[in-house]
């Protein structure tokens, strides 16, 4: 096996256009780099890169590749939007011999412990699975993330209302996001992710239901959950977000440095502040602000 830190990076790839950034980052850090693109999620767009198509299931095939290629180790990046049936999954001969793994690994309860296990599953083959801020520490937000600095500080309170509230849903493994508006919170994230809590939002605006100074106050608060692995899963925030949170009549976006992605960043900001909203990275304690 080839030690971390040579040979190409292998990415399995969800959707979106994360998997394309990081490898942009790869290539001008000068690391090779093969694609795994699960298919009905990865974009087409990887077939201009050395890559394969993997189904559910195809975990012989995927490690046979990783050992062609010399590969050490391996990053997921990618939305995924249609969770995999286990029930129609058809194993290939390497997924049934590691069925005990992957039988206790689903069984493992939260999020978190299902990653967790995935990361053990890896790593027992002798893979070092790594994160975004390991390969592409660019795509990660941090202090330079400031559009709109005045109008965050007018949302303050409710800022440090939002990060103890996502602080709380995330120590029960329940999200990542929180919505916060006139010092009342608006919603949290569940299953359904950031986009379509905002359109619960949007709904409660155009339906009356809650009253805040729409495009002045209101926040969306994106952070990790408390002790989340950041190789899985990461907070990530991109034009659509801005899109979104514009709609639903919030006034900006907080996320807490180095726990958040943020896609297409250069689009990012400047929707942001062509639609004058602000755009901030905040250092948020385990404590909230």
């Amino acid at each position: 096996m080839v030690e971390p830190g040579q040979g190409p990076v292998g990415i399995i790839a969800g959707g979106q256009d994360l998997p394309f950034e990081v490898v942009e980052a790869l290539q001008a850090a000068g690391r090779d780099y093969f694609l795994f693109g699960l298919v009905g999620e990865a974009d087409v767009r990887i077939e201009f890169h050395p890559h394969v198509w993997l189904k559910w299931g195809e975990i012989g095939q995927l490690f046979r590749l990783i050992e062609q290629r010399g590969i050490s180790e391996l990053l997921c990046i990618g939305s995924i939007t249609h969770r995999p049936d286990f029930r129609s999954i058809r194993l290939d001969l390497g997924a049934m011999r590691a069925l005990p793994d992957i039988v206790r690994i689903m069984a493992g309860g939260g999020d978190e412990s299902v990653l967790q296990g995935v990361a053990r599953f890896f790593e027992k083959r002798g893979l070092t699975l790594v994160s975004v801020k390991d390969v592409a520490p660019s795509l990660v937000v941090g202090p330079d993330l400031s559009v709109g600095s005045d109008l965050a500080e007018q949302s303050k309170s409710d800022i440090a209302l939002a990060s103890r509230a996502a602080l709380a849903i995330g120590a029960m493994d329940a999200g990542q996001g929180v919505v916060v508006a006139a010092g009342r919170i608006l919603a949290t994230e569940g299953p359904e992710g950031t986009d379509q809590m905002l359109e619960r939002v949007s709904r409660i605006r155009h339906e009356k239901r809650a009253r805040w100074d729409f495009g002045k106050e209101g926040v969306l608060l994106k952070r990790a959950r408390p002790g989340q692995d950041l190789r899985f899963d990461m907070p990530t925030i991109g034009p659509r977000t801005i899109e979104n949170v514009r709609e639903a009549g919030l006034a900006g976006i907080v996320c807490a440095e180095g726990e958040v992605l943020c896609a297409n960043r250069t689009h990012t900001i400047e929707l942001a502040r062509s639609n004058g909203l602000f755009l901030q990275a905040h250092a948020l304690s385990d404590n909230a602000v």
